[in-house]
């Protein structure tokens, strides 16, 4: 399982058009490798360019129709079934997905080396997000570049998919490398300058490859350097015999190696979070200044999420994620059923899993803030009923009793930096009438589920909370958790990406805030590679006004 989601690496939408030429478009040219040599009916030949010309300016309704005309008139001939599947893939409506993967299909059947149709219908299922579906779009790109092998699309699809499985590490790593060289050579040959579509799709796959180098077992890195074919630099050291067999060497040459990657992909593209944020994570581990990093970026989570928000509930459930039922049970241990929440804080709400816990336990506002937008998107379909850890079921919204939404409001904004008057005191909020005015002094309880692990320092971010909260109030979060040995400075950037922290450090914090401990527990957040994660959790009640906040 990957640690990192992160973008697949798909062309635009109009490159699911398969062609002999640049739009991928499949077309009859008699000195092509397109052309059909069995005869055709007149009208289909004409049909299919029809066709073409329609998709050409953008007329997909037109394109579909005559592609649907073409198929009419010969259900042989397998380039209309390609463009017409081509089509619907493009309108945005899913329901006509499952017709364009059977026509996908039914040509290869056809031609089952057509390398276009079988990039095209590996994309249609890579975006199933399921193992079954990633697993034959794997297969579907190893059978394009087979057919292709200069295809370095084709190459970089491949290197995400088998990025997703995780199964085969080694073999992404050469597809990420393939993809690369193929890009890099043909700038070179053709004397082509700054390119800066190009350097953003290099960027995105030096990011990947870094990040399944740095994954991999001492092992797998030998393996990996005894490939004469890899693109490792440095396994010459490995020759020597009092090294060969050192797994701390061995490891560092493909750590060495990830950095390198991540390197190049921020200095390709700037705006590349990720690998600037992964870069500093690796050299943190291997001894860099942990002190400066004091905060993922937002940039980086906001990436992070955006790309993970689709399939996120479907992950963290593949981990066994537990944090939203921990910290749901202790916020109910908290108050009780007699003492309910005035309003509640679900501060790095995600798509809303800890919400569903802390819902019943408040009878005022609860609001949910996030740095993803895609995230609150998928938060706001939660009801009272449905979503947020709810399959959603045929009767569920003919039930007994009125459904709401299950957030009162969802705002995107930054946790270290964000208001009263941009969240409690936003004007709109239903429930906002059930607050007194000592209730408007602050939120009543403020959580953090799974959150902090994006924070190394947590100076600002609690110091924020504390001044969101009234006298009184519920602040709970939980930690990856590390010993004051692994992290003298009280956290630590993990190569993973994520910060772990010491349970002495955390309370120093929130007891510079006005906060004080009523209750330490430590955890096992989820799994990794089926091992328990380290994890703790805190609740803390503040005392006192924010006077000096």
């Amino acid at each position: 399982m990957m640690k990192h989601a992160k973008k697949s690496l798909f062309l635009p939408l109009c490159s699911r058009i398969s062609s002999c030429c640049c739009f991928f478009l499949l077309v009859l040219l008699t000195s092509s490798h397109c052309c059909c040599t069995v005869a055709q009916p007149s009208s289909a030949p004409s049909l299919l360019e029809k066709g073409n010309e329609a998709y050409s300016q953008g007329d997909l309704s037109t394109a579909a129709s005559l592609y649907e005309s073409c198929l009419d008139s010969d259900p042989n001939l397998h380039y209309c079934a390609v463009n017409l599947a081509s089509v619907l893939t493009d309108i945005d409506d899913p329901s006509h997905l499952p017709r364009a993967e059977e026509l996908y299909r039914s040509a290869l059947q056809v031609d089952p080396t057509d390398a276009d149709t079988s990039f095209n219908l590996a994309m249609l299922l890579q975006d199933k997000k399921t193992h079954e579906a990633t697993a034959e779009a794997a297969r579907l790109y190893g059978a394009s570049v087979r057919a292709e092998p200069d295809r370095w699309d084709a190459w970089a699809n491949m290197a995400s998919a088998l990025s997703e499985l995780g199964d085969r590490p080694l073999d992404a790593i050469r597809s990420y490398e393939r993809a690369v060289l193929i890009i890099e050579r043909a700038a070179e040959e053709s004397g082509e300058g700054e390119n800066v579509d190009r350097d953003r799709y290099l960027s995105k796959l030096y990011y990947g490859y870094g990040v399944q180098l740095a994954d991999l077992t001492p092992a797998a890195c030998k393996q990996l350097a005894d490939d004469p074919h890899s693109l490792l630099i440095g396994n010459n050291e490995l020759d020597d015999g009092d090294n060969a067999d050192d797994a701390a060497v061995i490891k560092r040459l493909c750590t060495e190696a990830a950095q390198n990657a991540l390197r190049s992909a921020a200095i390709l593209d700037a705006t590349n979070a990720q690998a600037s944020h992964m870069l500093a994570a690796l050299s943190a581990e291997d001894g860099g200044d942990e002190g400066v990093h004091r905060r993922a970026s937002p940039e980086f989570v906001a990436a992070l999420f955006d790309d993970f928000a689709s399939t996120f509930d479907e992950k963290l459930g593949s981990l066994e994620y537990r944090v939203p039922g921990i910290i749901g049970a202790v916020a109910a241990k908290a108050r009780g059923e007699e003492n309910p929440f005035a309003s509640a804080l679900d501060a790095g709400c995600g798509t809303g899993l800890a919400g569903r816990f802390l819902r019943p336990l408040v009878t005022g506002p609860m609001i949910g803030v996030d740095i993803s937008q895609r995230m609150l998107e998928k938060a706001a379909k939660c009801t009272l009923k449905t979503g947020c850890g709810i399959e959603e079921e045929e009767d569920a919204l003919s039930t007994d009793g009125k459904d709401e939404k299950l957030y009162d409001a969802l705002v995107a904004l930054d946790l270290e930096a964000m208001t009263l008057d941009e969240t409690l005191l936003a004007p709109g909020l239903s429930r906002s009438n059930s607050l007194t005015e000592k209730d408007k002094e602050g939120f009543d309880l403020v959580v953090a589920a799974d959150v902090m692990v994006y924070f190394g320092s947590l100076d600002e971010v609690v110091g924020n909370f504390a001044k969101l909260s009234r006298p009184g109030a519920s602040l709970m979060f939980t930690c990856e958790r590390a010993t004051n040995e692994e992290a003298p400075l009280g956290y630590r950037l993990l190569t993973s990406g994520r910060f772990s922290h010491t349970k002495d450090y955390v309370i120093k914090v929130a007891e510079s805030k006005k906060y004080s401990l009523s209750l330490y527990q430590e955890i096992t957040p989820r799994m990794e590679k089926g091992v328990g994660v380290k994890g703790h959790i805190f609740h803390f009640v503040k005392s006192g006004g924010n006077e000096e906040l």
